[in-house]
C-alpha cells in the first residue's frame, strides 16, 4: 500500500512539473510568435488567422492542464 501511494505521489509530481514546463514554454514563445505573425507582410489574412488560432488552441490546452 505504501509503495502504491509513493508511486502515485511521484506520478502526480511529474504531471505538475510537466504542466508548469508547458506553461513556461507557452509564455516564452507565444507572445513573440503572435507579434511576428501579425506583423509579417508576407502572410495573407487567412494564414495569419490560422497561426493565431493555433496559438489560441495551445493556450487553451495549457490552461486545462493547470
Amino acid at each position: 500500500m505504501k509503495r502504491t501511494i509513493l508511486i502515485l505521489f511521484l506520478l502526480g509530481s511529474c504531471v505538475n512539473q510537466s504542466a508548469q514546463a508547458e506553461l513556461d514554454t507557452y509564455n516564452a514563445i507565444a507572445p513573440e510568435y503572435s507579434a511576428y505573425v501579425e506583423a509579417d507582410p508576407a502572410l495573407t489574412a487567412e494564414q495569419k488567422q490560422r497561426r493565431l488560432d493555433t496559438v489560441e488552441t495551445w493556450r487553451r490546452r495549457v490552461e486545462v492542464t493547470r
